[in-house]
């Protein structure tokens, strides 16, 4: 087992929840990331998982190219970095999603993805070839 602030991703990327889906969604491809987080203004208040781009966005017929981010992102489910692997596990299934931020001093450090939980089991294994 390890604490979250070991295996999280540092440095969370983010857009404006003004911002529509295309935007974000064309900065996720370019950062090869699954998930966003969400401001408004400077207050982090959720995050845009793909899941929600194709459940909210694609399955609903909207046009992502004027379709805001704040109308179909997730709410924010946040850990404590000292918190273990396992919290974080349970975390995204009590809440069914696979991206949850990590706080430290009740500020975001960072973000948790079901990938990241996975990489300590297959150490020295590359995922992409």
């Amino acid at each position: 087992m390890q604490k979250v602030r070991e295996i999280m991703s540092t440095n969370p990327v983010s857009v404006q929840s003004s911002q529509t889906v295309r935007e974000a969604v064309k900065i996720m491809t370019e950062m090869e990331i699954g998930s966003i987080v969400v401001n408004h203004e400077k207050e982090i208040v959720g995050i845009l998982e793909e899941g929600d781009i194709i459940r909210n966005v694609l399955c609903k017929d909207l046009n992502p190219y004027v379709t805001k981010v704040e109308d179909v992102m997730s709410n924010l489910h946040t850990i404590n970095e000292d918190k273990m692997d396992d919290d974080a596990s349970q975390m995204m299934m009590e809440h069914r999603v696979r991206h949850i931020t990590v706080s430290e001093n009740s500020k975001v450090i960072g973000v948790i993805s079901m990938f990241d939980l996975m990489r300590p089991t297959y150490t020295g294994k590359p995922f992409r070839t």
